[in-house]
């Protein structure tokens, strides 16, 4: 486990942020190396200039205050100003790990960079925009600007070849970081792989198998409308934006979840199997739910675990076991169902406990929500 990532648990999530952890990480790795910068951006294109730098300067969230038509301000991630053989080149560098960009974000930036050019002797201004995750965006096409997409897998190969070369412990801590953080995408197929794509139909038909029959018939029973496996197949949707395999009931300011959360893209962590509550602080009804959360917990017996229940997006309490726990028994399915289905005794009593909470608004039309 990466050094960034054990610092991860000394902060709350309202106060700290994957993509902010990780710009000023590689903000700093940049500026200890001059040349992982340079052969980075020489390789996606955006820089031709040749030899070391002269001058190299980055920062993170600086402020360019807004111009005309702007609504706010704008803080590119990272920005970088480069000097050598007589020419000077400005980067804005904006970064998207679980996110996308904001109201107009680039089409301000490319007007930051579009008066920084008229106004000051860059001989070329560029913005990058990189993401983990792909995302169709459209070039903004202004003229003196260049504009250039790019993948955080991209920059992991350089920085790779760096930490082979030369390291100074932090890059190799980004690095590592980084796989953990699912931003080393290869291009190729492990063995790993292999085995984990020729066994996935299987593994599905016995997650479907403890998720269908009894167990979805209880939590419906319990909860009132549920979300099948069978409904617009939203379980696969789920599992390819959230990492999880799920079925679930939606209510007003609240949800309950039922079924598999895989690791993201870190083998160290097991699969989990179990249910999970989730509710909005934003909403009247969430917080209703919230400080029920805290008085369950407070329950003599209660094993349920809490996550961020003073998140200012999201409040979360789960309950369950790693899934290599439960196949100690020779039938893994019977096993499985009958922990979820002791879950469901254990919802069910949630539910008598508090009945004032909105039970009676389970929502029909709308996919299950994402903590922030």
């Amino acid at each position: 486990m990466s050094l960034f990532k054990q610092l991860e648990k000394f902060y709350r999530p309202d106060q700290i942020l994957l993509e902010d952890i990780h710009t000023e990480i590689v903000a700093q790795v940049l500026r200890n190396s001059p040349d992982l910068t340079l052969k980075w951006l020489r390789g996606i294109g955006v820089t031709n200039l040749e030899g070391d730098a002269e001058k190299l300067t980055i920062t993170t969230q600086e402020t360019f205050a807004k111009l005309p038509g702007h609504e706010t301000d704008s803080r590119p991630d990272i920005t970088i100003r480069i000097v050598t053989g007589g020419r000077s080149e400005l980067v804005f560098v904006e970064s998207k790990l679980s996110s996308t960009q904001g109201h107009k974000q680039i089409e301000r930036y490319v007007d930051h960079l579009a008066v920084e050019k008229q106004s000051k002797p860059w001989s070329k201004v560029s913005l990058v925009y990189i993401t983990r995750d792909f995302e169709a965006v459209e070039n903004p096409r202004k003229q003196g600007v260049a504009f250039k997409t790019t993948r955080w897998f991209e920059f992991y190969q350089y920085l790779k070849a760096h930490v082979k070369r030369n390291s100074d412990g932090l890059d190799k801590e980004l690095k590592l970081f980084m796989e953990e953080n699912r931003m080393s995408l290869g291009n190729q197929f492990r063995s790993t792989d292999l085995v984990a794509l020729e066994n996935f139909l299987s593994a599905k038909a016995l997650m479907d198998e403890t998720l269908n029959g009894e167990v979805s018939q209880k939590a419906e029973k319990i909860l009132g409308h549920f979300y099948s496996l069978d409904y617009h197949s939203f379980a696969i949707k789920q599992l390819r934006d959230y990492h999880r395999y799920i079925v679930c009931s939606l209510f007003d300011g609240f949800e309950c979840l039922i079924g598999y959360w895989l690791p993201h893209g870190n083998p160290d962590q097991p699969v989990w199997v179990g249910i999970e509550f989730g509710a909005n602080p934003n909403l009247t009804s969430g917080r209703k739910v919230i400080e029920a959360f805290h008085n369950w917990l407070q329950e003599s017996g209660s094993s349920w675990s809490a996550e961020s229940l003073n998140d200012e997006n999201w409040s979360t309490i789960r309950k369950g076991k790693a899934l290599h726990a439960l196949m100690g028994e020779p039938d893994h399915v019977k096993a499985i169902k009958n922990h979820l289905l002791g879950l469901l005794d254990e919802v069910a009593a949630f539910k008598n406990t508090y009945p004032s909470l909105p039970w009676h608004t389970a929502v029909k039309d709308a996919p299950p929500q994402e903590k922030s």
